[in-house]
């Protein structure tokens, strides 16, 4: 009797935890790992820092300097998908360091480093530059079809060099290069001045940069869980 009395509560155990339980699906957004690759660049950081910058003049009534600050805004926003991790924005920065000029030279100096470190406890830089940029205004653009369209296009040759410094331990990382980017003109906007311009250089410019935030700061992904709520 002992025996089936055992056996009996066994049977009653695995029902509980088995069909008879109840379960609810719960949608949530979990942080992705970065690409491996970078992973080592932020081991320890809590604090980084972006500036996006340029010695190109403006030209045409293209304020490039005001489309690099607003990539480095993106940029911020991109890396904030970083978990722990405080994102120390340009103009912060600039504000807190007034003296220093920062280009891809003087960001190196231990000066500039140890500045960045001890005044605003920077513990990496994501440094954005553009080293070169030629536009052309065509009379013709691309279509979706493979073929060319009348409408007006900018074609843009541009060279943006981004590096990721680990100011503890001196490791740097780089990716740049010469990049074409042809994108139409739309025609309702000819005539408005640099702001179409300003977009077309600042569209040019993302692109490249989103794929390195995709790989340093990966945005969430959605993930889906069955939670038992039957109680004990």
């Amino acid at each position: 009797m002992i025996r089936i009395a055992f056996i009996a509560l066994l049977i009653g155990l695995a029902s509980c935890g088995g069909r008879g339980g109840s379960f609810e699906e719960v949608k949530f957004r979990a942080p992705t790992q970065a690409d491996p690759a970078l992973s080592s660049f932020l081991e320890e950081v809590e604090h980084l820092g972006v500036i996006c910058v340029t010695n190109i003049e403006p030209f045409r009534e293209l304020d490039v300097e005001k489309v690099m600050a607003r990539l480095s805004n993106g940029t911020a926003r991109g890396l904030s998908n970083i978990p722990e991790t405080t994102i120390v924005t340009q103009d912060e920065i600039i504000w807190q360091l007034k003296d220093i000029h920062f280009d891809s030279t003087s960001v190196y100096e231990d000066t500039v480093r140890t500045a960045l470190k001890e005044k605003l406890e920077l513990d990496a830089l994501v440094f954005v530059e553009l080293k070169h940029l030629q536009a052309r205004m065509m009379p013709m653009s691309p279509n979706p079809y493979g073929g060319m369209s009348p409408n007006p296009g900018m074609d843009l040759t541009i060279d943006l060099k981004v590096s990721l410094l680990n100011l503890n331990t001196n490791q740097v990382w780089q990716q740049g290069g010469e990049q074409r980017n042809y994108q139409p003109v739309q025609l309702q906007l000819l005539g408005g001045g640099n702001n179409q311009s300003e977009r077309q250089l600042l569209l040019a410019l993302s692109r490249p940069l989103q794929r390195f935030l995709f790989r340093i700061a990966p945005p969430p992904k959605p993930q889906t869980r069955h939670f038992e709520i039957s109680g004990d």
